[in-house]
């Protein structure tokens, strides 16, 4: 198995509605949750010569779950009600 990483970004809706889909979602997904992750906040660019800036589209959360490929990641967020990153975790050597 390997692991992806979840970044959900865009606009969040926070109606009754979205919250609920959002649960349903997040309960069939499960048994593939690695880290449920947590919101994520005040986002900062930093270069690597310091330069310190802002971030247009930020990040809003993150996950990690395992899944075979890309595309069984991908089919994870099939009833997912907000927009997602999803990025492979490489083992490193």
């Amino acid at each position: 198995m390997n692991k992806y990483l979840l970044l959900a970004h865009g606009e969040m809706d926070t109606s009754p509605n979205a919250r609920e889909a959002h649960q349903r979602w997040w309960m069939s997904i499960q048994g593939h949750v690695v880290d449920s992750g947590n919101p994520l906040r005040e986002p900062t660019d930093v270069a690597r010569k310091g330069e310190v800036g802002s971030i247009d589209d930020p990040a809003l959360g993150y996950s990690i779950v395992e899944a075979e490929s890309m595309e069984a990641a991908i089919g994870l967020l099939e009833l997912c009600p907000i927009d997602m990153w999803v990025y492979e975790a490489v083992p490193m050597p």
